[in-house]
């Protein structure tokens, strides 16, 4: 009780997540065993070493410097050829510049910059509703998160101990089938209140952007197919990304300097220290957990209070989505995870299927007020306010709160992949 409270009270004080989550730990530490606090130190060193993690970093770079490039623009160009010619067709092509993006990046926040830059206007211009423009942006960035690669997937994987290429697989079928949702949506809307129109390339101009986009188009495949045939590790992967997408800009599509790439670097390690640091945090956290027997004791009373996987299932989606209004859900479910293992063991649930749920979780979070990051970062990129942000979410989120139930609780839609790896 002592350390939830030292958690909430200091979350509620404004303090930073990583430096909520040691705090409460030392607290517990001092509160309820006679170690010496020389193994906060211990923990917390432990907790960064972990080969996986340098993915995270170079993840982001990669996404960084592709976001600030012209690898999005040449998607967006490739989605609009594909797309152009159904009804919400430069919707639809933004959302599915999102989910390819997504698979360059690992991030949603810089999907939402390198997609949104350039289609919120674009849209608008087209004659679509601010509503739709923006909320699409918002929500399909979203993405970034569930189709591999995803920093907070690698997290997940760290705190659970289970296989990053697993949990990467996992992610496909639900992130192109959540875009297809989302797709039917804009489809139907449009065709029903006549927004937009068809938007047709001659073939020569087709094979042009084609033929411009094959680099970017073979980004998440040289990465990801490095992974899946087991060529490289994801550690290696990112570290292949950032190559490939220096060469990019670089040499192929020439909008990146030399002189630019320290900074890039520099902005990449930066966002990419904050997630490291809540795992060296969290590993103190568990370490207290484990010590006092906290997981076997959840696990038991859980055990005794739920009786069936369906209710369980039910339980933790309400943890999350009432803890993700107001905290991080990423480093909350850091710090559950190793909790909760015994406990999905007992309702045989797999933990890479709890992992696309966590993630999907995040993606709920990432877009509901009061805290949502893409709300914000979105309000910068389209130059809208808080609440006009927020209302234009609310299609998107419907239908982003039932495609995350219906993989929960069919959970062959997460796993066909993995299972055949």
């Amino acid at each position: 009780m002592i350390v939830v409270l030292a958690f909430f009270g200091l979350l509620l004080l404004g303090l930073p997540i990583a430096f909520v989550i040691i705090s409460a730990a030392v607290v517990g530490v001092r509160a309820f065993t006679d170690t010496s606090m020389i193994i906060v130190i211990q923990q917390m060193f432990g907790g960064l070493d972990n080969f996986v993690q340098l993915a995270i970093p170079f993840f982001v770079i990669a996404g960084n410097m592709a976001a600030n490039g012209k690898t999005s623009e040449h998607l967006i160009k490739v989605m609009s050829v594909v797309f152009g010619r159904l009804k919400g067709g430069s919707v639809i092509a933004t959302i599915a510049a999102c989910a390819f993006f997504a698979a360059i990046s690992g991030s949603g926040l810089a999907t939402i910059v390198a997609i949104g830059t350039l289609m919120i206007p674009g849209l608008i211009r087209e004659g679509y509703p601010d509503k739709m423009a923006v909320g699409t942006v918002c929500c399909a960035g979203s993405l970034g998160i569930l189709i591999p690669p995803s920093a907070p997937m690698i997290l997940i994987c760290v705190a659970m101990g289970t296989s990053v290429g697993r949990q990467f697989t996992a992610g496909f079928i639900p992130g192109i089938f959540l875009a297809i949702c989302w797709s039917i949506y804009v489809f139907i809307v449009s065709r029903k209140r006549n927004y937009g129109g068809e938007i047709s390339y001659s073939a020569p101009e087709a094979a042009q952007i084609f033929l411009k986009a094959v680099p970017a188009l073979l980004f998440p495949i040289i990465v990801l197919g490095s992974i899946y045939t087991g060529w490289a590790t994801p550690t290696e992967a990112a570290a292949i990304s950032v190559v490939y997408v220096l060469f990019l800009e670089l040499f192929i599509y020439r909008t990146a300097r030399l002189t630019e790439i320290p900074n890039m670097f520099y902005q990449g390690l930066i966002s990419a220290s904050t997630l490291v640091l809540i795992i060296s945090a969290a590993q103190v956290l568990n370490w207290l957990m484990t010590v006092q027997q906290v997981p076997v004791m959840i696990s038991t009373m859980l055990a005794t209070a739920v009786s069936s996987k369906t209710a369980f299932i039910l339980l933790m989606w309400l943890v999350f989505l009432v803890c993700g209004c107001f905290v991080d859900l990423v480093a909350l479910i850091v710090v559950l995870a190793p909790i909760l293992v015994p406990s999905l063991a007992i309702y045989g649930i797999d933990p890479i299927h709890f992992g696309i749920m966590a993630v999907m979780a995040t993606q709920i979070g990432c877009i509901t007020p009061p805290f949502g990051v893409n709300l914000f970062v979105t309000m910068n990129v389209a130059g809208k306010n808080f609440t006009e942000v927020v209302g234009s979410t609310f299609p998107y989120l419907i239908i982003l709160v039932i495609v995350s139930m219906v993989v929960s609780f069919i959970p062959e839609i997460a796993m066909f992949l993995p299972n055949r790896m």
